[in-house]
């Protein structure tokens, strides 16, 4: 059968380009080869995810006893200090009556039916979706009040079990009748809608409406504490008890055995259940848990070295996600046992991160950082002599050759042998037309190894090349070396294979985006090659590098790959920057990219060298930051149903805050009074509180929401379980959110319906009041309009008789005023012409005010040239164009127009003043002239060219030569004069 083997792959091999024929080896294998192979593949298990939840993060007590699960995914959990709720996201405690609940139940009515020390009960949601508890043991009669725990609550059709270690009550439409029995009762079962229940010291009996009878053979356990009855095939049951072991019952009795390999007679075995894959779970007091097959062989043991908090476990329940809550006696846990993944890392005592594993008869080795290990049967050896960083382990002629830091190792019975010192062996490749050579990459190049006499033999360090060679291929005899950075190598060897001959890099120049993280690797024979742009392939006919369109069209533009890896399927595992996954090939001829279900562990695989391997179609590892992350395709089975999102609760702000709804309903919908429930204008803000039990996720759920009627589109993807809205205007809105979860799945979208009602003075009725009031004012405004015009009308009438009477009298003296007038507008005009004349004089003056400031300022900056410039020539240019200046700033022809024009204006000032006080100089009657123009001090000083200063000592002598006094003003005698 080998030999079929061989022979099927050499044929895939010669037409492996071929797709149609890569599916018939498919076929073949599945269906031929793969059931011959499965008898020596060993399916790898390591540890599966476990979360851990203390007292300290739900805030309750220790000690739990039952946990349920709700129909919208909610967890319940029944806990020493009430009823505890988790939604994924957060915990809440309900205390009933501050009593230790024992047991839970979730009825088809949505109502949890809860049991505890002397009382039982159930809670249901009110209007508001809040959970309020309703104590049935409170409207017992006194006699029936006598019981001390409800261990345990079932249902049958639509009667609610309370079993109590006194008597059984019944619960059907609000009544409550009883099973009385004459002894102690001790724990009830629930098998095919049967309550069964064990007698102390007489046995197992089944329970009616007259009492209890016992079973066939029902005294067998009359000194066997039973923890449960599992159906367990036609006509037969399982039953665990504390500590007599398991028994198959079908009317007689037979142990179930177990192997003492992994079980001890004095473990305890506090629970039991059917998984949904039909595996058996054992919770046990004092080991853990055991999870078997149907024939008693152990799957799985958990206990704390497993990763779990405590031993002592009290009950088992499976959610609809598949995974497994454990009730403890220290805690809750949940744990992934279905997931693909599991790992083994330093809890099955491998050390280090993963880097290297390979497949043996012996078992698998697996490589770290930290040495060589062997995993056998679920325990971990270590090898001697391999402590350190392990790169590669290769069956190589049926050796074990050990790729080390320290070196290369021939690895024998849990031994390693140095066969080579150069340090850094990352991996052998055997020299295609020389199969006894082969080629090794170190950290400083390539060294030659001969398999010779039965053992691996190094000959010597090869010449011409001196590169770190991690990663190559050979294609053909031509060894292709990817470099970190600096691009790929072709290398050819001579003769001997002691020298590389040939060596040509290839980066950016040949077609690569660019010169690092370039990979190369061989599928299905054929040489891929990737780099930080995607996949590329080989063009020697333009010697060359052109992007394999097959493969990067699976993957966005800029992908990096950190490694590939097939298995015998035509799967290609990959490790990629931001994702992992498979490319998996389909019937019609193409690929398809399946990464989702690794999203669980993205965070967790080695990011120094990722890597990937295949030990068999059913045992894939991918190198972790600790230990080894093994995926088993087998178990990668989508879920059916999706999660939903559940409100957690919706507030309401404004005037007063208000809680409309607290998450809870029991049909699993919104209640009907809450839809498109009416909100005032006052109560226009509201907040959103949401959340996906999805346990799975743990907290990587990201959420979207959108209001209508609000925002334009869907909010971008966050973390983030609350959304507020605040000063919403009046309106219908519907408030949207989803969820996507850590496996990409998005989840039906939750929706709740309000409207805002607009305030009063945007109503119909304020708008109706308005416009009957504008009408009423608008009336009573035309008609006392009207009124006010008629009124008026009559007063003129009144007025046009008087203004006759006065109009003769008024001709009289308008006759009069007319020459008066005349002469008004005679002085008026006069009075203009000065006016103008005046402002003629200020404009005047105003001019000569800026010239004389341009001038001092051109005379001020060539007396700076003057002092600087050395050349006696242009000094004495400058000091003519100075005095030049001077002469212009004098202004003799200037100031006799100037003095006409102001003798026009003011009556002869000019001429009288001369005439009166002769003694002035021009400059002192330029001065007085300026001040009657009520010039300031500096505009006269910019007219006269003299400082501010000069203007007060003009004011001072003209004082003097007019004859004035200290307490006469200069200002109003000229203009008085």
């Amino acid at each position: 059968m080998q030999f079929y083997f061989t022979s099927m792959k050499v044929c895939f091999e010669r037409y492996k380009k071929k797709l149609w024929l890569r599916w018939f080896y498919i076929i073949i294998y599945i269906f031929w080869i793969a059931p011959i192979q499965a008898q020596n593949n060993e399916v790898i298990y390591g540890h599966p995810f476990i979360t851990n939840y203390s007292a300290a993060s739900y805030k309750a007590g220790i000690q739990n006893w039952d946990i349920i699960q709700g129909s919208n995914g909610r967890i319940f959990v029944a806990n020493n200090l009430g009823l505890l709720e988790f939604d994924g996201n957060s915990w809440k405690r309900f205390g009933l009556n501050n009593t230790k609940v024992r047991s839970a139940f979730w009825g088809e009515d949505g109502k949890i039916y809860v049991g505890s020390q002397a009382d039982f009960g159930f809670l249901s949601p009110n209007e508001k979706g809040e959970l309020e508890y309703n104590s049935l043991a409170d409207s017992l009669p006194e006699g029936l009040k006598d019981f001390d725990e409800t261990w345990k609550v079932y249902s049958v059709g639509k009667k609610i079990f309370y079993c109590t270690f006194k008597r059984i009550y019944v619960y059907e439409d609000g009544k409550t009748s009883t099973i009385d029995a004459d002894e102690r009762l001790d724990i009830s079962f629930l098998v095919e809608n049967q309550i069964y229940t064990q007698i102390q010291g007489k046995g197992l009996y089944f329970a009616n409406e007259d009492g209890f009878e016992i079973i066939q053979n029902g005294d067998f356990f009359k000194d066997k504490r039973i923890s449960n009855i599992l159906s367990f095939g036609k006509g037969q049951w399982l039953i665990t008890t504390f500590s007599h072991g398991v028994y198959i019952y079908d009317g007689s009795i037979r142990p179930f055995e177990l192997d003492d390999s992994f079980w001890k007679n004095d473990f305890l075995i506090n629970y039991s259940t059917r998984l949904k894959n039909g595996n058996l779970a054992l919770a046990t007091q004092n080991a853990g848990l055991f999870v078997l097959d149907n024939s008693g062989r152990l799957v799985i043991h958990l206990d704390k070295e497993s990763g779990l908090m405590d031993l002592t476990i009290n009950y088992v329940f499976e959610d609809a996600q598949q995974g497994l809550w454990l009730a403890m006696n220290n805690g809750v846990a949940r744990v992934d046992l279905n997931s693909p993944f599991s790992s083994i890392d330093d809890r099955m005592g491998l050390l280090g991160s993963g880097y290297a594993a390979l497949k043996t008869d012996q078992g698998v080795y697996l490589g770290t950082n930290n040495g060589l290990f062997l995993w056998k049967n679920g325990k971990v050896k270590f090898v001697e002599g391999t402590a350190g960083q392990v790169y590669s382990i290769q069956n190589i002629y049926g050796k074990l050759i050990l790729g080390h830091h320290n070196g290369t190792f021939l690895v024998e019975d849990l031994r390693a042998k140095q066969i080579s010192t150069e340090q850094g062996a990352w991996l052998f490749k055997k020299y295609p037309s020389k199969s006894n050579f082969l080629i090794q990459g170190n950290y400083t190049g390539l060294s030659l190894f001969e398999w010779k006499d039965n053992t691996l033999q190094f000959i010597q360090k090869i010449k011409g090349f001196d590169e770190s060679s991690r990663v190559m291929e050979f294609d053909g005899n031509t060894l292709w070396i990817a470099h970190g950075y600096k691009g790929v190598f072709k290398i050819k060897f001579n003769d001997d294979l002691t020298e590389v001959v040939e060596s040509k890099v290839y980066d950016s120049r040949q077609g690569f985006p660019t010169n690092v993280l370039i990979n190369v690797y061989k599928i299905a024979n054929q040489l891929i090659f990737t780099a930080n742009g995607g996949f590329y392939g080989y063009d020697p006919s333009t010697d060359s590098f052109k992007p394999l369109a097959e493969y990067n069209d699976l993957f966005r533009y800029g992908t990096v790959m950190a490694d590939l890896e097939p298995d015998d399927l035509g799967n290609i595992y990959f490790i990629e920057q931001t994702k992992l996954g498979v490319i998996q090939p389909q019937p019609n001829h193409q690929l398809k990219l399946h990464y989702a279900p690794f999203n669980k562990i993205k965070s967790l695989w080695n990011d120094d060298l990722a890597n990937i391997i295949a030990l068999d179609n059913q045992n894939i590892l991918i190198g972790g930051k600790e230990g080894f992350i093994h995926y088993n395709p087998q178990k990668d089975i989508p879920q059916e149903n999706v999660t939903p999102v559940i409100f957690r609760e919706i507030s309401n702000q404004g005037v007063e805050n208000q809680m409309i709804f607290s998450g809870h309903t029991s049909s699993g919908e919104m209640p009907s009074s809450l839809i498109n429930r009416e909100f005032s204008f006052a109560q226009n803000s509201f907040s959103f509180d949401f959340v996906t039990p999805h346990f799975e996720s743990g907290s990587e759920i990201l959420y979207q929401y959108l209001l209508e009627n609000y925002d334009e589109d869907w909010s971008d993807w966050t973390y983030d379980t609350r959304k507020e809205y605040t000063n919403l205007r009046e309106g219908n809105y519907v408030f949207k959110v989803r969820a996507k979860t850590i496996f990409d799945e998005i989840t039906p979208t939750a929706e709740f319906a309000f409207i805002i009602r607009p305030p009063f003075y945007r109503t119909f009725w304020a708008y109706g009041i308005l416009s009957i009031g504008v009408i009423c004012v608008l009336f009573l405004g035309f008609r006392w309009l009207d009124k006010k015009h008629k009124s008026e009308t009559q007063e003129l009438e009144q007025e046009k008789n008087k203004a006759l009477l006065r109009k003769d009298s008024e001709i009289e003296s308008l006759t009069q005023k007319s020459e008066k007038e005349i002469m008004k507008l005679r002085n008026s005009k006069l009075q203009a012409e000065v006016d103008f004349k005046n402002q003629e004089l200020t404009s005047s003056a105003m001019h000569l005010i800026q010239k004389n400031q341009l001038l001092n300022t051109v005379k001020n900056s060539l007396k700076n040239l003057v002092k600087d410039e050395k050349s006696s020539p242009l000094n004495t240019q400058l000091n003519r164009l100075i005095k030049q200046i001077d002469k212009d700033l004098e202004g003799g022809e200037e100031w006799t127009q100037f003095a006409e024009n102001f003798d026009q204006v003011h009556g002869n000032f000019i001429t009288r003043l001369k005439e009166k006080y002769p003694d002035l100089t021009p400059q002192e009657i330029k001065f007085s002239a300026y001040i009657r123009m009520n010039l300031n001090t500096k505009e006269i000083a910019n007219l006269l060219g003299i400082s501010v200063r000069g203007v007060e000592i003009g004011r001072y002598r003209v004082r003097k030569k007019l004859g004035l006094t200290r307490q006469d003003n200069l200002s109003d005698f000229l203009l008085r004069f």
